[in-house]
């Protein structure tokens, strides 16, 4: 139930980052993302000082949006005060990772600039979330849109499966061993990538437009989608 998120610095040493908490409601899921490791200090009143996101999901597994710590627009109508929320990442499975065939998604990012910075997506209602936005083709605007999907492996008669060459990024098999490149590009130019190399270890490679807690939430992303696969 509990996830951590490590930059590797060099060979023999990594940096914690984050660590995350599935929690089930009526509406779904939703992964709560914390800068702290320990469980008890993030279940106490210190909690919010940790807490940086959400990323939350349908009823179906099959789209997910994740916020940072802002406040929900529903709730600013009331007695919070605060900042809207940021939407950082919107994706929509077209063919879930449970499934037997090999999954696809859309990821849906704001666009980063020269500098790698991103506009600041707030929507204040529906209409205007990157979801929203996404179905409708609206990805230009003050806060432009980068659209990516995971590039597709190719079936291997002679070993009877479906495979993706992973340069040495993943050396176990399984359908949460993914690349993403942007659509309609080069799908060789990989902006993410996911591979497994022990029981419960995976590589986690990224560039722009994402950032660590992108990198990091869609690969949450990935192991709620894919639950009781390989």
């Amino acid at each position: 139930g509990r996830y951590d998120f490590f930059m590797s610095i060099s060979k023999n040493d990594d940096m914690y980052c984050f660590s995350a908490k599935k929690h089930s409601v009526a509406k779904g899921c939703y992964y709560s993302i914390s800068l702290d490791q320990d469980d008890q200090k993030r279940s106490k009143a210190g909690a919010a000082e940790s807490f940086i996101g959400k990323v939350r999901s349908d009823r179906k597994s099959l789209e997910y949006t994740l916020y940072d710590d802002g406040i929900n627009p529903d709730e600013k109508k009331g007695k919070e005060k605060g900042p809207l929320r940021r939407e950082l990442l919107y994706v929509n499975f077209l063919n879930s990772l449970r499934n037997r065939n090999p999954g696809s998604m859309h990821v849906t990012a704001p666009s980063t600039n020269s500098l790698g910075n991103a506009p600041a997506v707030r929507p204040a209602s529906d209409k205007d979330s990157l979801g929203e936005r996404s179905r409708r083709g609206d990805l230009a605007g003050a806060a432009p849109l980068t659209v990516l999907k995971n590039r597709e492996p190719k079936w291997n008669p002679v070993s009877n499966m479906y495979q993706l060459d992973f340069h040495g990024r993943a050396t176990m098999a399984s359908c949460k061993n993914i690349q993403l490149h942007v659509k309609d590009a080069d799908p060789n130019a990989v902006s993410f990538l996911m591979g497994k190399v022990e029981e419960n270890k995976f590589n986690v490679d990224f560039k722009g437009p994402f950032s660590c807690v992108q990198a990091f939430a869609f690969a949450l992303i990935v192991f709620d989608n894919s639950s009781g696969a390989f």
